[in-house]
């Protein structure tokens, strides 16, 4: 169980970085990104933070259902689960806006964007905290 919640927690913190980084820096910058550029931008964008975002999510999914199957009645573990679940939730109306984004057209969506994602880097956060906790209870 103890791999399963180091390689749980590294996963959610590495998300919750990203996620923190997105919100300070990336997003924002958005904004500066010339209207005739946009599409350009925004799909070079996309297959990169796919990359970045892709193997954390994967590890995180991985190692939770590997806790949930290891120690399912432990709270942390259901604590944890729900927090990843909460993330992917999250992450859903960023893909739907992200689809359709264009700061210079459509500001708005942009803020919409960054409120989406602030809720995804807190739960994010507070995911890494659980991880923690988690992780300790494991014996580490």
């Amino acid at each position: 169980m103890l791999i399963a919640a180091l390689v749980q927690t590294v996963a959610t913190v590495l998300l919750a970085g990203i996620a923190w980084t997105v919100q300070v820096v990336v997003y924002p910058a958005f904004a500066l990104v010339p209207a005739g550029s946009w599409a350009r931008y925004h799909a070079a964008h996309s297959r990169a933070i796919t990359l970045v975002v892709g193997p954390p999510w994967v590890a995180q999914g991985l190692a939770t259902a590997a806790l949930l199957v290891l120690a399912p009645g432990e709270p942390l573990v259901w604590v944890a689960a729900v927090a990843a679940a909460a993330g992917v939730a999250v992450t859903l109306p960023a893909v739907s806006l992200h689809g359709r984004l264009d700061p210079a057209a459509h500001p708005g969506d942009l803020r919409r964007l960054l409120r989406v994602n602030l809720v995804r880097a807190l739960v994010w956060s507070a995911g890494s905290v659980v991880g923690v906790l988690l992780t300790t209870a494991s014996g580490a």
